[in-house]
């Protein structure tokens, strides 16, 4: 449960965020502003990698174990962060950010000791590489990798969702090889990702900047080396498959511009991407299509990741050769994709008229509006006993709602939220420390699941519901206070608290907090219906602790 806390946090911290973000680069003109070699039409903030940055440290910090390859990886992290705010929001000369770029790969491999010594069967039988070499090449990888993610960033959505899939295989892998740390950051990202997306998908609202595309490649490339390096089965060249597209473009494309007698690091619109749109494909098709390829590339990854190095280094050839035979092919021939009515027409504009219904959000707001408070009813009768104390407040908390419901109905945000603050910490809690009777243990997993579930679908109104007018869910500092006063808890040592029901409820506490958060933002006031269902579970509470 403890990844669902930091999904969940890194989410919605990076989303209540971002519309701060997005104020302060407009009013220090922060923006993206069009030219030749750029597909956007008008001024873009680019300050969602701060936003991403700043959510993904949190649950990182409080669950992560600190040890010297974390603390250097965030070391480093943070040279990036500056290089690439200031960039950002001042200018900034490449020069200066490949600078930045080889100091943070200098501290992960001379002070965390992160290095690629190990590339499996492609050396002969018991050598290895010399400690120079190793530590050259690291050096060369990361800094390499990190502008390759940096290049990729040419379309909406393109480098956060090619990021987002291998965060999440990165997270997935560690976690099947007991690799905690490498889990916790991987996941942390990714649920980063994940709210910065709901605004940069097509249309993009704000760009990631070098901030973010500068972290998402660095760190990419140094979980990955964390994981598939040393006592590990898992094969040392799986990165190069992980990471492969990205690389093989940046590599293309600055060799491309090193034959023409131009610097590597010089502007154009040679990238995949830009080929790809020359090709015919509008700009959601082609992020669409190196969204497939990445997938493939990963489900490569997941099905061969204990083979033969050897193996995989040739088929990464293979790949590369087909993918540049591909695009060289059609330069030379001028080739352009043929465009059927019957999918322009008939196909994407049913999409696009399911997509103008808002389906997903309807269905998502629909499973909320009638599962959470169903939830909360459940949870309830579910603990073996109520505390007095629980039952006295939760009398009064129904008395108050009521008489708000009754007589000051506008008054029912402001004050339904602070009741809730208080009773479902309190009311979970409960539960943990014991449950009724018939309460068995297959159904305590599925009672799990339904925390993920409302994480799901609160993910998903917010995913779906990209407000640019600054409506809808915001973190308000009662919100944060309370979130804060979570995490300090579950963040104790095990010396202080040695109960783990306060930690394992922890997780609860915040899919259930940010699912009525969410909820009550998309009902806009109309609150009669929820707030009569909070006092049925206020009065069930109070009845049961005093019978």
């Amino acid at each position: 449960m403890i990844f669902l806390s930091t999904l969940l946090l890194s989410i919605f911290i990076t989303i209540a965020l971002i519309p701060r973000c997005i104020r302060a680069a407009v009013r220090m003109h922060a923006l993206d502003v069009p030219d030749v070699r750029k597909v956007h039409l008008v001024s873009v903030p680019r300050c969602g990698g701060v936003a991403m940055a700043l959510g993904a440290i949190v649950p990182i910090i409080f669950w992560a174990q600190i040890t010297p390859q974390l603390a250097a990886y965030l070391a480093g992290a943070a040279i990036l962060f500056t290089a690439g705010m200031y960039d950002d929001f001042k200018g900034l000369g490449y020069q200066v950010k490949f600078m930045a770029q080889v100091a943070a790969a200098l501290v992960l491999v001379l002070y965390g000791g992160v290095v690629i010594s190990d590339i499996g069967n492609l050396l002969p039988i018991d050598t290895g590489l010399p400690a120079w070499f190793a530590e050259l090449l690291t050096v060369f990888v990361v800094v390499g990798v990190t502008n390759a993610i940096n290049l990729t960033d040419g379309l909406d959505g393109l480098a956060g969702g090619i990021s987002l899939l291998i965060f999440l295989f990165i997270s997935f892998l560690a976690y099947g090889v007991g690799n905690m740390n490498v889990a916790i950051i991987a996941l942390s990202i990714s649920g980063a990702l994940f709210g910065f997306l709901r605004f940069n998908t097509y249309p993009a609202y704000l760009f990631m900047g070098d901030t973010g595309s500068m972290l998402l490649g660095y760190s990419a490339v140094v979980l990955s080396i964390m994981l598939t390096q040393g006592s590990t089965p898992l094969s040392p060249l799986l990165p190069l498959i992980l990471l492969g597209f990205p690389i093989l473009d940046t590599l293309v494309v600055m060799a491309e511009r090193i034959a023409e007698r131009r610097s590597p690091f010089s502007p154009d619109k040679n990238h995949f991407h830009h080929r790809l749109l020359r090709l015919g494909l509008f700009q959601t098709e082609a992020v669409l299509t190196i969204y497939v390829i990445q997938t493939s590339l990963i489900v490569f990854a997941y099905v061969f990741r204990y083979h033969s190095e050897w193996f995989l280094l040739l088929s990464y050839s293979l790949f590369s050769v087909l993918v540049v035979g591909f695009f060289t092919m059609v330069d030379r021939t001028g080739w352009k994709l043929k465009r059927f009515d019957i999918i322009d027409r008939v196909i994407k504009g049913n999409l696009r008229k399911l997509r103008g219904m808002r389906l997903a959000i309807r269905i998502s707001f629909r499973v909320m509006y009638f599962g959470l408070p169903a939830l909360l009813v459940f949870l309830t009768i579910l603990p073996a006993t109520i505390p007095t104390h629980l039952s006295l407040l939760s009398a009064y908390f129904a008395a108050v709602l009521a008489v708000v419901w009754l007589f000051r109905k506008e008054w029912l945000r402001m004050v339904f939220m602070p009741c809730l603050y208080i009773f479902i910490p309190l009311l979970i809690y409960s539960g943990e420390l014991g449950t009724i009777e018939w309460f068995s243990p297959r159904m305590v997993k599925l009672h799990h699941l339904l925390y993920v579930g409302v994480a799901f679908f609160t993910i998903m109104m917010l995913t779906f519901n990209r407000r640019s007018d600054g409506e809808g869910f915001q973190i308000t500092p009662m919100a944060f206070i309370v979130v804060v006063l979570s995490l300090a808890i579950a963040a104790l040592p095990r010396e202080i608290l040695t109960d783990g029901t306060v930690k394992n409820a922890i997780p609860a506490i915040l899919a259930m907090f940010f699912g009525y958060e969410v909820l009550v933002a998309e009902l806009h006031g109309r609150m009669r219906a929820l707030a009569g269902v909070t006092i049925l579970s206020f009065l069930i509470v109070s009845i049961r602790g005093v019978v």
